[in-house]
């Protein structure tokens, strides 16, 4: 527990590589709280606006991620979209080279995760906070633009396959965790992710709120204009699936 010595080969390092509305700022706050854990938000995506280039993702990335040789975090790790990985091959070898864990997140439906997007947009036009942290700033239904859905809804396709194919390609100790896992049992979703990082198990605190009412129907305005466009693929079921009664 806190304040006993953990020597650096106890220690696990770890990477977290996600698509946006994935659950990540749930996880990431949450195991903040634990105290074995260090963990850090969207640094790549920080230096990345800043100007900072590859190499300089690296060499933090390297620096972070090497334990001392006595500390009291029993796992060590950050979150990152593999879009802001400036060098996606340099920061493979490097999740080798530190012998990382890597957590994989991921959602099994992507016509939720598009609308939770749009959603995000309005949150952080209202709040300046992509994620909703308090009831006040619970938003109502709104209109969805099929055309914008469409185009963003290929995007997270791609997006998903992108860090599925390099999360298999690095060949690392992987937890894969869904979304709709998070939702129907979170103690199941953080005791799994403690148990893979080696951490005691203890009950965690998330500072985010869901920001889109898991049923699709009360959350966009013209529902059935959007889920229209779907009839007869693959998608259709998924504008239907409830998880969380409202």
């Amino acid at each position: 527990m806190s304040g006993s010595r953990v020597f650096r080969f106890q220690v696990t390092p770890f990477v977290i590589l996600f698509v946006e509305r994935a659950g990540s700022t749930f996880l990431i706050t949450a195991l903040k709280s634990h105290p074995e854990v260090q963990a850090l938000t969207e640094k790549f995506d920080a230096m990345r606006k800043e100007g900072k280039g590859a190499a300089e993702q690296l060499e933090w990335a390297n620096t972070y991620l090497t334990p001392p040789l006595v500390g009291t975090h029993r796992a060590i790790g950050f979150k990152t979209k593999l879009v802001d990985v400036l060098d996606r091959d340099g920061f493979a070898r490097l999740i080798t080279e530190r012998k990382c864990h890597v957590i994989q997140m991921l959602r099994r439906n992507p016509v939720k995760a598009v609308v939770s997007t749009l959603n995000a947009r309005r949150q952080w036009n209202l709040s300046g906070n992509w994620n909703r942290l308090s009831d006040n700033t619970k938003l109502p239904p709104f209109t969805v633009d099929p055309a914008e859905f469409a185009r963003l809804l290929e995007e997270r396709e791609q997006l998903d396959r992108d860090v599925e194919d390099y999360v298999a390609a690095l060949q690392r100790p992987t937890l894969r965790l869904f979304y709709e896992d998070l939702l129907q049992d979170e103690h199941a979703f953080v005791s799994n992710t403690l148990n893979f990082l080696n951490c005691t198990d203890l009950p965690l605190n998330s500072l985010t709120l869901k920001n889109t009412n898991d049923d699709l129907r009360e959350a966009v305005v013209n529902f059935d204009e959007l889920r229209a466009c779907y009839a007869g693929t693959r998608y259709v079921s998924m504008f239907d699936e409830v998880l969380i009664p409202a």
